[in-house]
């Protein structure tokens, strides 16, 4: 029971939730934000990466999550755990489910399991079985398939979100509604598959509609159309409707070390709350996808297919949108169990809509081949490490360089706009100050000005208008604090603060911070500074509560305070929200920038 309580069950109970419906199935817990993520990293750093999971390549896979809780059931923290046997497959196994919806066999359920949840108890009277039939079998999933070589589970998908805004003194009603339905699953547990289809109608809160109207495009969705939104009908602002979707395809080329993904959808590499390489940010986008593990190696390979930069007529019916590229790799080598780098680079290219094919060897140093071909790509080289300490720490940073030139960087000073990188530091504490179930959590990230740009919208990191990392773009530092805390079983506290500094635009002016726009339209050739142009303090602080009524379904309330405090008095902003919401199947996402 201690090593339960040093552990955190109840985080694990959530952990669960996710992966257990899906058993074998190599599946990614989606979505990238969502709380298994954190549940997995903080496990990670109490007991150790014993199964030599590579955490910073995130979405995560079920059957790596399954292979931590199964770890965690046998965990003793006065030892060094050994390594433990892998057992993910179900084979032809049933399984039912206790209150805590782990998963049992059917010889070990007695009279007490559900007895202690209500709910349990209403829905499965007969123990083993839904009183809804084939609804419901399990608490995980709505309907699923289950036979010896074939499984597949569907879903709905629902979140309904009320909120009352204070924008510079005047009061606004926004709403959030999205529905939809999400389908998993394998065969014979060697091809799996995903997808799901959400419909969304929203006012979005006054910041999110400056940053839709600046990029001609719905942060983390793209494409929109307006309409008319009854709540607030004397209003010039109009609701946003848009449809977005994500799925894929994947199988073992060799069971267990390479495997291969086709799909359209999203990625995170790094161990913080913003990742300077890769993140959610940006809207779904084709790829490919190569995972190679082996031995304490994880090298993963992404090829896709982007949006080149447009103004309103992105938003055309009809219109091919020109396409650019971007072929990544990271290598992420396990030094020791608690200790990780990573090697990261990528390149952005465009050939008008054809594919550099050198670009699809996977080991090559892509910098030589942008040489080779006349120097016409945006690459950018990263490095990160992590360090897990005392089974309470974690310590890790990203370093990120665009562009350096050392001579330059001596004769010019450090001001030369060419001078392009980004890194980041930060640690997290694990059961704080000896408190069970309270993380914290301390990150820096900084960007000098131009960094991801590059002469054009043909190869700077954007993705429909949007950044393919961090959501401020460059010409910034901040810093973030988040405590997790959890109140009960099934109950969560978050409580996050940022505060960063950046540079806006004036009309007509480039001072580095918007990545969509190229450099060669700068407004400054030497003396640029982090937070040139219009300097803007921008502070966030909010507090958000979750419930889990039941499995997967989940009450939330959350307090906003937003300010925005420019040299320029027109670009200053002061937002306080409150907002309540159900969600079933679904993650929140929280619009921190």
């Amino acid at each position: 029971m201690k090593s339960c309580q040093r552990l955190g069950g109840l985080w694990v109970l959530l952990l669960s939730l996710w992966c257990q419906a899906v058993g074998a199935q190599n599946t990614n817990v989606a979505p990238l934000n969502d709380w298994n993520h954190h549940i997995h990293q903080r496990s990670e750093i109490i007991m150790g990466n014993s199964l030599g999971i590579h955490s910073q390549l995130r979405p995560l896979s079920h059957k790596d999550i399954v292979g931590y809780q199964e770890l965690f059931q046998r965990w003793d923290p006065d030892r060094t755990p050994s390594q433990p046997v892998r057992t993910y497959h179900e084979g032809n196994a049933r399984r039912t489910w206790n209150y805590n919806y782990v998963r049992i066999d059917y010889n070990d359920v007695d009279s007490s399991i559900h007895s202690k949840r209500p709910f349990a108890k209403f829905l499965y009277p007969k123990k083993d079985r839904s009183f809804l039939g084939h609804f419901y079998q399990t608490p995980a999933n709505l309907w699923e398939v289950r036979t010896p070589n074939f499984y597949v589970n569907i879903n709905p998908i629902l979140h309904l979100k009320g909120s009352v805004e204070r924008h510079n003194g005047v009061t606004h009603l926004r709403f959030l509604n999205r529905r939809g339905a999400r389908i998993r699953g394998n065969i014979a547990n060697r091809v799996y598959f995903y997808t799901d289809v959400i419909e969304t109608q929203a006012d979005f809160p006054t910041y999110i509609n400056q940053r839709i109207e600046r990029d001609y495009g719905v942060p983390s969705a793209g494409f929109f159309k307006q309409f008319d939104s009854s709540l607030n009908p004397e209003e010039d602002t109009s609701g946003i409707d848009y449809l977005l979707a994500q799925g894929y395809i994947g199988f073992d080329l060799l069971k267990n070390h390479i495997g291969v993904r086709l799909g359209h959808g999203q990625h995170f590499i790094g161990d913080g709350h913003r990742s300077l390489f890769l993140s959610d940010f940006s809207t779904n986008y084709f790829y490919l996808q190569l995972n190679t593990r082996v031995w304490k190696i994880h090298y993963q390979n992404i090829f896709a297919e982007l949006i080149q930069n447009h103004g309103e007529s992105i938003r055309a019916f009809d219109l091919a949108l020109p396409k650019k590229y971007m072929a990544a790799h990271y290598l992420s080598i396990n030094i020791t169990r608690n200790f990780n780098i990573g090697l990261f680079e990528s390149v952005i290219f465009s050939r008008g809509g054809q594919f550099d094919l050198q670009y699809l060897n996977p080991l090559i140093f892509y910098r030589s081949v942008e040489q080779a071909v006349g120097s016409p790509d945006n690459v950018v080289l990263g490095m990160s490490m992590k360090w897990n300490a005392f089974r309470t720490l974690s310590f890790y940073g990203q370093f990120l360089l665009d562009e350096l030139s050392v001579g330059d960087l001596v004769r010019l000073g450090g001001g030369w706009w060419g001078n392009k990188f980004s890194a980041q530091a930060g640690v997290k504490y694990i059961n704080a100050f000896k408190i069970d179930q309270l993380d914290l959590q301390a990150e820096f990230n900084i960007s000098r000005p131009y960094t991801y740009t590059f002469r054009d919208s043909s190869a700077n990191y954007t993705h429909y208008n949007q950044p393919l990392a961090h959501p401020l773009g460059a010409n910034f530092y901040e810093l973030i604090g988040i405590a997790r805390y959890q109140l009960a079983p099934g109950m969560m506290l978050r409580a996050q603060v940022n505060y960063a500094v950046t540079g806006r635009d004036t009309l007509g002016s480039n001072w580095g911070s918007n990545a969509s726009i190229g450099y060669n339209s700068r407004s400054a050739e030497l003396n640029n500074y982090i937070g040139q142009g219009v300097t803007t303090r921008l502070f966030i602080a909010q507090l958000w509560w979750e419930y889990q009524v039941r499995h997967n379904l989940s009450l939330d309330a959350q307090l906003l305070y937003r300010r925005e405090d420019a040299d320029i008095d027109a670009f200053d902003g002061n937002t306080l929200m409150f907002s309540l919401g159900l969600r079933w199947n679904l993650a929140e996402r929280m619009d921190d920038w």
